[in-house]
């Protein structure tokens, strides 16, 4: 064979694109008015199903601002977990969602998602989404994006949650199960998901866990929190959680009380007793207290009826010639009402 036909040939394949691989999608014409790739494709799990979800693109093809789409078409490709890497792979259509009457998948405003609950274990999924205008012409092929599927683990079978002071401590049971019963492959991970009041569930932890304990520490005093657990199994480059643990809730509670109260003193004054101390320097500080005994009186007794507001009180029911003692708390303004150590004893007469 002469040395340049195998230089054509080479350059007809790649002008045809005909390199081994498979079907190709016909080209679009440049002046067709036809949707661009479509923004921010993703494919995860969701329970027992893989989700497909993105945006609708903005512009066409040529980059002016998006003038006709009619909606979307999906496509899948099937293959063992051991497929070979190479070509493309060839994609079957899976769904098409019309976007004035969305009989498959779930559009919100710019956001189109769909679940695809027809997976099998042992398989990698690829998907491509292709948008489409009025006439049914396609636009510009998304990327494809592949994902492994395979038997999930076994739940967490319990989980504990206790609340401590702007944290909640979690621990669960080890999975060395998956959900059919066989001995989990490997080593497994967990995250932990949590939701406050009117908010949903977010993952707690930035990388999956090896130990089954969880220190939550991002939450906030006096709000009640709901948590689960998954268990992770990775598949080479993907990972699969298992369905939810049991869900426990926890309120995290102000047990933090304010620093003693500093530097007290007591003055006689034609008044009464006045006391003045060093203000305190917490942010949750709600006020203080006084307690009062004298000589002839075996215990403290509270001498303010409520908190004061200002590190100062004049006792105007002190009695004359008799000598008392004085100690004072500050109190936060948790629901606990946390107080302080007594502050340093002083006394006088008045």
């Amino acid at each position: 064979m002469p040395r340049h036909f195998g230089t054509i040939l080479l350059a007809l394949l790649l002008l045809t694109g005909s390199w081994g691989c498979g079907k190709k999608m016909a080209p679009i014409p440049p002046d067709s008015l036809v949707p661009a790739e479509v923004r921010n494709f993703s494919v995860r799990q969701d329970g027992k199903a893989l989700r497909l979800t993105w945006l609708l693109p903005r512009v066409n093809i040529d980059n002016q601002p998006l003038t006709d789409i009619q909606g979307f078409r999906l496509f899948r490709h099937q293959a063992g977990l051991a497929a070979a890497a190479g070509c493309p792979p060839d994609l079957d259509l899976l769904a098409v969602i019309d976007l004035s009457y969305p009989q498959m998948g779930e559009v919100s405003g710019e956001a189109v998602s769909y679940r695809d609950d027809k997976v099998e274990p042992g398989q990698r999924y690829s998907y491509q989404v292709v948008g489409f205008a009025r006439g049914g012409q396609p636009g510009t092929p998304s990327a494809i994006l592949s994902h492994a599927w395979d038997t999930l683990p076994q739940a967490p079978a319990t989980l504990q949650a206790q609340a401590g002071d702007r944290q909640v401590q979690l621990a669960w049971p080890a999975v060395d199960r998956l959900a059919d019963g066989r001995p989990f492959p490997g080593q497994p991970g967990y995250n932990v998901y949590r939701q406050a009041p009117d908010h949903g569930w977010v993952l707690v932890n930035p990388d999956p866990l090896t130990d089954t304990k969880f220190l939550d520490i991002g939450v906030a005093n006096d709000i009640t929190y709901r948590y689960l657990v998954r268990a992770l199994r990775k598949i080479g480059p993907d990972v699969l959680e298992s369905l939810d643990s049991p869900i426990q809730t926890a309120k995290p509670v102000d047990m933090t009380p304010p620093a003693p109260v500093v530097n007290l003193v007591a003055v006689p004054t034609a008044k009464g007793i006045e006391l003045r101390w060093e203000p305190g320097r917490e942010p949750d500080l709600a006020g203080y207290l006084v307690f009062r005994r004298s000589l002839a009186e075996p215990q403290f007794q509270q001498v303010t009826p409520q908190l004061l507001a200002k590190p100062y009180f004049v006792d105007a029911a002190a009695s004359q010639g008799v000598t008392y003692f004085y100690y004072v708390v500050a109190v936060d303004n948790s629901r606990r009402a946390n107080q302080s150590l007594p502050s340093e004893t002083v006394s006088t007469s008045r």
